[in-house]
């Protein structure tokens, strides 16, 4: 069985990660107070962002860089809609020049986001982590050279579990219901392993 370690998450910037459920003004106004004490710029390009990219009904939950530089940085909302979506926004130029690049949405409520280098090349990716009814969404999106977004994994079960195998890398351990129980037996479950295959997680034919 591989080994567990500890995630290889990398630490928030100094400059932004806020969590919360707050509406636009709110938003800009906890973001004013909040990043001159982790000693940004009073004129930080994400602050700007902020009031410009986001929606009337928009609430945000969370909030980072993505690159020390704040060139790239992901924003996770609850939308007017009622459902949760994760979107990056690259550009720059005091906060006047971001566009979205990449949206997602899975599930129905927001768990968690971290950048893990899941292959050990260099490069993080984007793991999201969403909730829907009994079950847990994992979605793992990878910056090609060319600068486009991509998912190379996506799935959920009852239960999900980030593990690394022997060299480090990160797979994933998905249980899930089979219902191939019987008449009043109890509920039936199995682990999938999803393991790295040039570039993208497929199922792994054992453990």
């Amino acid at each position: 069985m591989p080994p567990d370690r500890p995630p290889r998450a990398r630490p928030i910037p100094a400059a932004l990660a806020i969590r919360g459920s707050l509406s636009v003004a709110a938003a800009v106004l906890v973001l004013a107070a909040w990043l001159p004490a982790c000693r940004s710029r009073a004129d930080d390009p994400a602050t700007a962002m902020l009031a410009r990219v986001l929606h009337r009904g928009d609430r945000l939950i969370l909030l980072r860089t993505l690159d020390p530089e704040a060139t790239r940085i992901a924003a996770v909302v609850d939308t007017a809609a009622g459902k949760p979506e994760l979107r990056i926004y690259e550009g720059g130029g005091g906060g006047q020049n971001y566009a979205v690049a990449h949206t997602a949405q899975q599930g129905d409520a927001f768990k968690d986001l971290a950048l893990i280098d899941v292959d050990l090349d260099g490069q993080e990716e984007v793991v999201v982590t969403w909730e829907g009814g009994h079950l847990e969404a994992v979605e793992v999106i990878a910056r090609g050279q060319d600068g486009a977004y991509r998912a190379i994994f996506q799935n959920a079960g009852r239960q999900i579990e980030k593990r690394y195998d022997p060299a480090g890398r990160v797979e994933f351990w998905i249980t899930s219901r089979t219902y191939e129980e019987g008449p009043g037996q109890a509920p039936a479950y199995e682990t999938t392993v999803y393991r790295l295959d040039k570039g993208q997680y497929a199922e792994s034919p054992g453990r």
